[in-house]
């Protein structure tokens, strides 16, 4: 936890000036190196630095208004607030040291005073300047027990609780006081506009909320404190802590036709403190990329860490599932998904013919897109029934040839007819890539 001091802005800071001095020719009149307040700006203490050529014996701090509204003419003239001699020296020697108070002013009103310091030395030179910075005499607001709880949420555990207590010092009358009834500006790790948070009459503020952020955030207050004032907060790093998840597939192999989609379903699961959990809200994703396309689908896991979702494949592939990353989640490993997609297929132009001697000749097309089914299923099959409707048995088959895949593949065969008038159809049978297909019956007369 670091501690940083924010300070209210619109402050007036006095102008570098040196009144003439009086010195000797052969010395020198003392120099001040810098002079204002002591400690926080609600001390009411004042310190100054000076060096010069012999022991400096006497210094005096005259305050003015920062807007030199102290004239009695209205005019702006330089009509001291305070007069202050009590320095003592604090550090350093008495040729180049500090000075400072011991006994805090209480002036009536908070400003940033204009600052002119006299100085005498030894040897009776003289000096008078003004300081470059004033001398705040501010309230300063105090951040205590400041608390943010868990800094490391988990899955398990993703609410942060943040407290303190404010005080307010107030240099007028020296009292240190709880900032009861206050408003509170708490900026949270998940970002954004901050948050308002009301103090109770003993200054103390609680607030809770679920860390969202993917990553690490800061917790910060500031106390809504009218200027002049200074305040003293701390800031606080949230950073979630995340957990490892796997996915159960129902199936790690689908099936469907060209056009249809599989559904992928299965569980969601994230390490608990002990074992295996489910996981409730999470993102799956079911990925299909190659050079041919790409499919996705993104189902979200409900209570029971159960999901499914439709994923529509225009080829037969191997799909990865995981669950995706998250504020609080790692990512899991992939599991495969084998998805067959059976193409459309078509046989056109089927034709049998009655040659001599019973023998037939049946010829046709295979239409299978751009691509050529493999050896195994490259075959379509001739196919006779009494009926044309029933019984229906492979008289032949036939290995259609590569071809342009607009003209379609050419099968082309003789075989005996069966006795008999009958009909005959072309059986394409498929496989997991390829779906069936059947050309329309032709009766065939008795010859």
């Amino acid at each position: 936890m670091l501690a940083r001091a924010s300070v209210a802005a619109g402050l007036l800071l006095g102008v570098l000036g040196t009144v003439p001095a009086t010195a000797s020719a052969a010395t020198a009149a003392p120099e001040l190196v810098a002079a204002g307040g002591s400690g926080e700006p609600s001390s009411g203490l004042l310190a100054v630095t000076a060096r010069s050529d012999s022991p400096i014996t006497a210094v005096t701090a005259h305050l003015f208004t920062s807007d030199g509204s102290g004239g009695s003419d209205g005019s702006g003239g330089l009509e001291e607030v305070a007069t202050v001699d009590d320095f003592h020296l604090s550090s350093g020697s008495d040729t180049d040291g500090r000075w400072a108070t011991t006994t805090p002013l209480r002036l009536a009103e908070l400003d940033t005073y204009r600052l002119v310091v006299d100085l005498t030395d030894a040897d009776g030179d003289t000096s008078t300047t003004q300081s470059t910075t004033g001398f705040a005499y501010w309230r300063t607001a105090d951040l205590h027990d400041f608390d943010v709880t868990p800094e490391h949420p988990d899955h398990s555990h993703q609410q942060v609780s943040v407290s303190g207590r404010y005080t307010v010092t107030d240099p007028r009358t020296g009292l240190t006081a709880p900032a009861a009834d206050s408003d509170v500006q708490l900026i949270t790790s998940n970002g954004g506009s901050p948050v308002p948070v009301r103090t109770d009459t003993d200054g103390r503020f609680t607030y809770a909320y679920t860390h969202t952020r993917d990553g690490r955030g800061l917790v910060t207050p500031d106390l809504d404190l009218a200027p002049p004032a200074q305040q003293n907060t701390a800031t606080a790093y949230v950073t979630p802590v995340r957990s490892a998840t796997r996915v159960l597939l129902d199936t790690d192999e689908l099936s469907t036709v060209e056009g249809e989609p599989v559904t992928v379903s299965g569980r969601a699961e994230v390490m608990g403190e002990d074992d295996w959990e489910p996981l409730a809200g999470a993102t799956v994703r079911a990925l299909w990329d190659s050079d041919s396309g790409a499919a996705v689908t993104r189902p979200v896991t409900d209570s029971e860490g159960r999901f499914s979702g439709e994923l529509l494949m225009p080829r037969s592939g191997t799909a990865q599932v995981r669950v995706l990353g998250g504020t609080y989640l790692d990512a899991s490993g992939e599991e495969p998904l084998r998805v067959n997609v059976a193409r459309a297929t078509s046989i056109g132009s089927f034709t049998v013919s009655v040659g001599k001697d019973s023998r037939l000749t049946a010829q046709g097309r295979l239409y299978t897109g751009e691509s050529t089914p493999s050896e195994s299923d490259n075959k379509v099959r001739i196919q006779y029934s009494a009926d044309g409707a029933t019984g229906w048995t492979t008289v032949t088959t036939l290995v259609p040839a590569s071809a342009d895949p607009e003209e379609g593949a050419l099968f082309h065969g003789t075989f005996t007819a069966p006795a008999g008038q009958g009909h005959y159809r072309a059986e394409f049978e498929g496989s997991p890539n390829w779906q069936a297909a059947y050309s329309e019956s032709v009766l065939v007369p008795v010859t």
